[in-house]
């Protein structure tokens, strides 16, 4: 029993030390919008700890809560309420295509006709770019005519990320919270209350072969040989979170 102990604290402290990445937040800000609107600005940082090249893919800008987080590329986040975790989905959302949310702002000093003629000219240029996409895929020899898949496997090859050998890479999440403090899942119950303190916590649930649905045959093959492309579950230090 003694050994098996020693064995398992052995491989414990082993698995450690040979992790190849390291997530930190450095920081977390706000600003109040409007009454209804702030914003956070989440800083943080990966690391490759290893004396290799590393990829992995991610999609580092955005995020989504752990309630709501099966098969995603993005960051993954925890809010802790008096240190217990909370299986919040929210206050935050991932943001998918365009942020409109950061479009009204950029441009709230527009005219309402100015801002209308502004955003059909962004929807149209977002509609062009993926008909690109499945267009150059088609020319270029794709096998597969579902466009829908074109486009997952487009935005799945862009997210990956590669780090040089302890390379330090920088990253920035913009997200809102509508200041909305009652939240109801299922059958529970959540409200912020101003008085608690809340922490926050990224994780990185790094996946590799579960995307081989949204891979080409030649391209889940190159990446499952290539031992520089990692997976694995990185969690980051937890960080105060303001929500008075």
């Amino acid at each position: 029993m003694r050994f098996t102990y020693i064995l398992l604290l052995f491989s414990i402290i082993t698995f450690s030390q040979n992790k190849p990445l390291e997530v930190k937040i450095n920081s977390i800000t706000f600003k109040d919008l409007k009454p209804n609107i702030r914003k956070y600005t989440i800083d943080y940082q990966i690391e490759n700890l290893t004396n290799q090249e590393i990829s992995f893919f991610l999609t580092p800008n955005t995020l989504i809560a752990n309630a709501a987080s099966s098969m995603t590329l993005f960051p993954v986040y925890k809010i802790y309420i008096n240190s217990e975790f909370t299986p919040l989905d929210g206050p935050f959302f991932e943001k998918y295509g365009i942020d409109w949310e950061a479009f009204r702002e950029t441009n709230k000093n527009l005219t309402t006709t100015e801002f209308k003629e502004l955003a059909q000219k962004t929807y149209d240029a977002f509609q062009n770019t993926n008909k690109a996409i499945i267009e150059n895929y088609k020319k270029g020899g794709g096998k597969i005519y579902d466009d829908h898949w074109i486009l997952q496997n487009d935005n799945l090859m862009k997210s990956k990320i590669t780090l040089k050998p302890n390379e330090i890479r920088l990253f920035e999440i913009q997200t809102n919270w509508d200041k909305d403090r009652y939240f109801k899942q299922d059958d529970l119950e959540y409200y912020l209350d101003e008085k608690d303190n809340y922490e926050f916590e990224l994780i990185l649930d790094l996946k590799k072969t579960a995307f081989q649905n949204q891979l080409s045959e030649e391209e889940f093959s190159a990446i499952e040989k290539d031992k520089s492309f990692i997976q694995g579950i990185f969690t980051s230090n937890k960080i105060l979170i303001d929500f008075k």
